[in-house]
């Protein structure tokens, strides 16, 4: 008595290439697996246009390609050799150009760099020897024994003779303008003379150069 009170479904069942109506009397398992089965038909179709359509697209892309490497290919053929030749060879020359100035610089900056390295090599040495000097530019002139002073003075120019040849200088400064750059000024004198303003006076303590640097400032006194 039950299955004659089954539910009576309409459904539309596919068959060959479209859609039949069919009234069929089914219960629920047998409607819900004709459901799946149309479903199942409906994506596989879509699935196979998406395929269809995305193999097209890259076909074309690699058609695309194809043309674009054969395009560089002619333009490539076009080019003369001689021409690329001299285009290489002077690409080359620039390069060498390049090289042998960045060489060169290189080179007289670390001529120059030697140079300086030797000249200041023997600063520290004269310098620590610069009071020895200062002592005998003030002994000398107070020794009254000439026999004494003779011998001194010959030490003494011995001396100066041998820092000299490793580039010592003694620095001018008596009648010249005061340079902030050479000169330590330990006082200032009035004078008179409107010429003599702004001049050096007097040489309290010499001053040198070990070749063109100065290493000791000269200590003197300005007009004023």
């Amino acid at each position: 008595m039950q299955k004659k009170n089954c539910k009576i479904f309409v459904i539309f069942c596919i068959d060959s290439d479209f859609f039949v109506p069919k009234w069929h009397y089914w219960g629920f398992g047998k409607v819900f697996a004709a459901l799946i089965f149309t479903k199942n038909r409906i994506l596989m179709s879509e699935l196979n246009e998406t395929l269809q359509t995305e193999q097209d697209e890259t076909l074309s892309s690699d058609n695309s390609e194809i043309s674009e490497t054969s395009e560089l290919a002619d333009q490539s053929e076009k080019i003369d050799p001689f021409d690329q030749l001299a285009t290489d060879l002077k690409e080359a020359q620039d390069k060498y150009l390049r090289l042998y100035s960045d060489f060169e610089n290189f080179r007289k900056r670390n001529q120059k760099e030697r140079l300086e390295l030797i000249k200041s090599a023997s600063e520290s040495v004269i310098l620590s020897l610069l009071p020895i000097l200062d002592d005998f530019d003030r002994a000398l002139p107070v020794i009254l024994d000439e026999s004494t002073k003779s011998g001194i003075e010959l030490i003494y120019s011995k001396l100066k003779t041998t820092l000299e040849a490793q580039g010592l200088k003694v620095m001018d400064t008596k009648g010249i303008a005061f340079d902030a750059n050479l000169h330590d000024a330990i006082a200032q004198t009035p004078t008179n003379d409107e010429t003599q303003k702004g001049l050096i006076i007097e040489e309290i303590q010499r001053g040198y150069y070990l070749y063109d640097k100065v290493i000791r400032h000269a200590k003197v006194i300005v007009g004023n």
